[in-house]
């Protein structure tokens, strides 16, 4: 980019954004810098922008306009606007909520002039007052009483029935200014997630609005709670108005992110009773606040709430709320992993079940991409000592933390004694701290040991730990924003969404998927504008780190990128790949159910020969790890062998990559029996990782043919 003196860029950008015609009409000119401005200078330029961008007649001003606020949005820069610049910006608006925009950059109160083009923009009094009642009282809070008394009126009249709402409107004169620019700003409760920021974030920092939330969630408890009683008259969906929902759910979303300790015992009553009759009927008091409560859980998972939406989801009768909830469970549990700091404290308090040790597992194992600590008390009573946690305190490998010197690995032995990897007891100390071990924080020796242990011991570990892929960005992209490391696989669409769906990844509109791994956003560009149902195959490319910051993702170099997160991203992407790429000849019907027809074995083999090309992969590499260990005797006495891709017995080879089976280099069939070779002392393999035993199955019946 160009870059010019501060007080001459200003003219500069001015002159570029207001000149009728360019030179040229070809002429758009070399993008500038305008990192160096101030606040203030950007104000004094924003008119101008705001101008330039609806100027059609002159493309080279629009462009030039455009590029400017791509830059203003990536740098997180904000305008200040004074009250000549700022009357010039809102006489640009064309509705309220580019106004209220405007608004939130002032600096100055406001003129008698600016409370006219104010009244210009709020028209006169009418139901839209009432319907966008937080932009129109910031609106009217700049122009004068008699605006702000016609606002009263609109609400008044059109929420008479609508108590919650009202109470809202009435709480906004106290709440901060920049509370209520959020709300007024954010298109969020209108359903646009994608278009604005969540106000909630602002809100809940607002103590005058988090007590207001814990008044309306007890009367919304209270009004239910009646119903259910027969207090009050029983009407399907008719305990609140759809007005006032949005109210309570903002609240319960408030409650949420703050983990207030008030909250659990409301949630348990608010779910429930709102989505279940107090009559056999297989209606219910509200739907709406039923389906939002669910959504807000979804997105800001708690332990407890987790909890009540699982036990409201077993009393529901109406069809559509418990499709509409049941939706939701799956990505809460996800979403309660990325806060294993609250998540774990459920464990001491439920009783073992396998949905309860699938959560624990979930949040446990996000604490290998995250920091994630406990003292030695909350260890024990989280974990150590409790009926859910005890399976995976007892069988993982844990870190202990001591004020001063290295960590010591360590893991429980049967009589719940800490021993290392070389089987020596250990001493925890009581002061100290105790995390998840991970690969990447060993050397190679003791991983090795790590290795030996399990497999020895028989230790069925809950998530794959000791021998877990892990990644490290190759040296010549350490400078790089991206990773090619995945790029140019072709993969198989349908079951690539499928299983990125599952694995909590995000269709991106650009042709990607995104992940988030705490503040680090990952996207995998995969080359196709993906949706559901899509077929196809599309093409792998880079892998693009980001990480958040306040409303907008930064580019993060991969050098920046913390190893553990960087390992767990291309662990995850490595997933993707090898089940995408291996499930094209695994698919026997089409998405509307019609059968597909079998691939010709010449081109099957084709297809194999092409997957078998490919370099090995992380994934590919761990499988003959875990076959080299788990063979070890038979490889020590010559009946197994290992080379770079395959597993040879005898004159056969089954490829590592694909499983495909070989004799002498020619293609063989070997028959499996149903349960021949079960890997019963390698219980780390997750749920999708079919291929390893395949593998170790064919080479099972390959050491025994007789199937004896």
């Amino acid at each position: 980019m160009d870059a010019l003196p501060t007080p001459l860029l200003v003219e500069h950008l001015l002159q570029r954004l207001s000149t009728d015609r360019p030179d040229h009409p070809a002429f758009v000119g070399a993008p500038i810098d305008i990192s160096p401005l101030t606040p203030a200078q950007l104000g004094s330029l924003w008119p101008a922008i705001r101008r330039a961008l609806r100027d059609y007649a002159n493309p080279a001003a629009q462009q030039m306009a455009t590029s400017i606020l791509q830059q203003v949005t990536q740098l997180e820069l904000s305008p200040t606007l004074d009250q000549g610049t700022l009357l010039e910006a809102l006489r640009t608006c064309l509705n309220w909520q580019e106004a209220v925009e405007q608004l939130a950059y002032a600096t100055d109160q406001p003129s008698a002039a600016l409370a006219s083009e104010l009244r210009r923009i709020l028209d006169e009094p009418s139901a839209h007052w009432a319907a966008n009642y937080h932009q129109a009282y910031v609106l009217t809070q700049w122009v004068d009483e008699e605006a702000q008394a016609a606002l009263r009126r609109c609400v008044q009249e059109r929420y008479a029935n609508a108590p919650y709402a009202r109470q809202e409107f009435e709480l906004l004169e106290h709440l901060e200014p920049q509370s209520r620019l959020a709300l007024a700003g954010s298109d969020y409760w209108t359903g646009h997630h994608h278009l604005s920021a969540d106000p909630a974030w602002v809100l809940m920092g607002d103590a005058v609005y988090v007590e207001f939330s814990q008044h309306i969630l007890n009367l919304a408890a209270r009004r239910l709670e009646d119903i259910h009683s027969g207090h009050t008259p029983y009407v399907a969906d008719g305990a609140f108005t759809i007005d006032d929902t949005p109210v309570i759910a903002r609240a319960a979303r408030v409650a949420l992110m703050r983990d207030a300790p008030w909250l659990p015992p409301l949630m348990d009553s608010l779910l429930p009773k709102a989505c279940v009759a107090p009559t056999q009927a297989k209606t219910a008091p509200s739907q709406s606040l039923a389906i939002a409560l669910g959504h807000c859980i979804e997105q800001v998972p708690t332990p407890e709430s987790v909890q009540a939406l699982r036990s409201a989801l077993s009393l529901v009768r109406h069809a559509s709320v418990q499709k509409k909830l049941t939706r939701n469970l799956k990505p809460a549990e996800r979403g309660l992993a990325q806060r294993p700091e609250i998540a774990l404290r459920l464990a001491p308090t439920t009783a073992p079940g396998k949905a309860q040790h699938a959560l624990l597992a979930s949040c446990l194992e996000s604490g290998l991409w995250q920091p994630f600590e406990l003292s030695f008390s909350d260890w024990r009573a989280q974990l150590a000592d409790s009926a859910v946690g005890a399976p995976f305190a007892r069988s993982l490998i844990w870190v202990a933390h001591q004020d001063q010197g290295p960590g010591r690995s360590f893991v429980l032995n049967a009589n719940a004694h800490a021993v290392d990897a070389h089987g020596q007891p250990l001493t925890l100390e009581v002061g100290g701290r105790i995390s998840l071990w991970h690969p990447l924080s060993a050397g190679a020796a003791e991983r090795q040991a790590w290795q030996r242990l399990i497999i020895e011991r028989r230790i069925k570990q809950p998530l794959r730990q000791v021998f877990r892929e892990f990644y490290l960005p190759p040296a010549e992209e350490l400078e790089s924003h991206a990773s090619q490391v995945f790029a140019g696989h072709s993969l198989s669409i349908r079951p690539l969404i499928g299983l990125a769906r599952r694995e909590g990844w995000k269709i991106d509109r650009d042709g990607g998927l995104n992940r988030n791994l705490g503040d680090i956003r990952v996207t995998f560009e995969v080359g196709a504008e993906l949706y559901p149902g899509l077929q196809g195959h599309c093409l792998s490319g880079a892998v693009h780190f980001a990480r958040r910051s306040e409303k907008h993702w930064r580019p993060v170099l991969l050098k920046n990128v913390p190893p553990q997160v960087f390992s767990e991203a291309c662990r995850a992407i490595d997933l993707l790949v090898s089940i995408s790429s291996f499930a094209i000849e695994e698919l026997t019907q089409n998405t509307a159910g019609e059968p597909i027809s079998p691939m010709p074995p010449g081109k099957r083999e084709q297809r194999l020969e092409l997957l078998s090309g490919h370099k090995l992969n992380q994934m590919t590499l761990m499988r003959r790890q875990v076959l080299s260990t788990a063979f070890a005797p038979l490889i020590e006495e010559g009946k197994v062998a290992m080379d770079g891709r395959h597993v040879r017995v005898g004159d056969y080879a089954v490829h590592l990559v694909t499983g495909r089976v070989s004799r002498d280099g020619a293609p063989a069939d070997v028959a499996l029996a149903a349960q021949s070779g079960k890997l019963a002392a390698l219980p780390w393999l997750p749920y999708d990782e079919v291929l390893l035993e395949r593998i170790a199955n064919t080479v099972c019946a390959l050491l025994n043919p007789s199937g004896r």
